[in-house]
This record gives C-alpha cells, sequence and structure tokens, in this order.
C-alpha cells in the first residue's frame, strides 16, 4: 500500500496539517520554516465563547487556536480576545513569550453568554493598530450572527488602511455566512464557511 498527496490552491496551505496522521506519513514538516525569511506578524484571534458554542464547537475551537500559538515564532506579537455579550481578553496583545503558557492561556477559556461581536472586534483593531509590523492579521470565529451596521465597514477598511487584515469563520448552519463573508472581503483576508466542525484545526492552522 503506497500514500501520494497532491495539492493545490485551494487545498490546505502552510501549517494546514501541522500534527496530524497527515505529517506523520509524509517526509516533511509542517510547521514554518526559514524563519530569516518570514515577515514579522501580529495575530489577534478572536473567539466566540457564547453558550451556542458550548461542547464540539468550543473544544475545536480552542484547540484551534492553541495550534496557531504552535506555528507562532517566539518574536512574533499574539493576543486572544473571547467573547459573549463583551469581550474577554485572554491574552494581551504582545510579543509572544510563553508559548505553552498561552496554549493552557486559550485552553482554560469557558463557555457561556450571549453574542455580541463588534466590541470585540474592535478591541482587536484597537491592540495592533500602533505596532509596528510587517504583517497584522485578526482571525474571528464564530457561531453566531452580527448586528448590521455601518460601524463594521468604517472599523474594518479603517484598520486595513493601517495594514491589518482580517479572515473570517463561520460555525455551523446558524451562523450568519453572509455578514461574515462580507467582513472579511472588507477586511482582505479569507472567508471559511465550516459545515465539519473537525475541520476547524486545519482551518486556523491555515
Amino acid at each position: 500500500v503506497g500514500f501520494m498527496m497532491v495539492g493545490g490552491e485551494e487545498s490546505f496551505g502552510l501549517g494546514g496539517y501541522y500534527k496530524t496522521p497527515i505529517e506523520e506519513l509524509l517526509p516533511v514538516v509542517m510547521d514554518v520554516q526559514g524563519e530569516k525569511e518570514m515577515p514579522s506578524l501580529g495575530l489577534v484571534l478572536v473567539i466566540d465563547r457564547s453558550g451556542s458554542m458550548m461542547g464540539s464547537k468550543m473544544l475545536l475551537a480552542k484547540e484551534a487556536a492553541a495550534r496557531s500559538i504552535d506555528l507562532l515564532r517566539d518574536d512574533d506579537t499574539l493576543g486572544v480576545i473571547a467573547f459573549d455579550d463583551r469581550p474577554w481578553p485572554v491574552i494581551e496583545t504582545a510579543v509572544l513569550k510563553d508559548k505553552e503558557q498561552a496554549k493552557e492561556d486559550v485552553l482554560s477559556i469557558p463557555a457561556g453568554g450571549g453574542t455580541e461581536i463588534y466590541a470585540s472586534l474592535k478591541m482587536a483593531y484597537t491592540s495592533l493598530k500602533e505596532l509596528t509590523l510587517q504583517r497584522k492579521h485578526i482571525i474571528l470565529l464564530t457561531d453566531g450572527y452580527g448586528a448590521s451596521s455601518p460601524s463594521y465597514k468604517d472599523l474594518v477598511e479603517g484598520g486595513f488602511d493601517t495594514g491589518i487584515t482580517l479572515s473570517t469563520v463561520a460555525i455551523g448552519a446558524d451562523s450568519d455566512r453572509k455578514f461574515l463573508e462580507n467582513l472579511s472581503e472588507m477586511g482582505q483576508g479569507r472567508f471559511y464557511d465550516v459545515v465539519d466542525e473537525s475541520t476547524i484545526p486545519a482551518i486556523l492552522s491555515r
């Protein structure tokens, strides 16, 4: 029996199969190599921890965030914000000094409460705005709805003017796909529509 793997632009890219059985099969490693060639990065994860995320969604979201932290270099900048009906800073946006502690902090996030996206997204943009980095990116992960408001457009497009890009991940059939897709388009990032919750870790790694 043999194993062959091929891919293209629509397959999981750099890091997408990090710490998976596929990485063990292949004669390559899936984490980020060539540190001298990598731009300085500031990443803020904005994670829905509302009651509707309770169970497997929350577990997989936290695993995904932990895997993303593993892919960062020690001099990268990281922030993590969990939200229900208000933002909860889990890791203040700063240079990553202790990966293991950061992962522990993320894995301890509980689920419960309502869903209010805007305030958390605004906090993420504010935390990155003044930083001098070559790449500044926010990933918003939610299974909920965002109230339609021109404030989102001002926030996201204003952030792009300062070099901040935004990707969004819609989890489950009840998520507001159109709203999240629009946000990612305005933020010059990517939109992921997650039907199978088990793909969340690979998507965030990508």
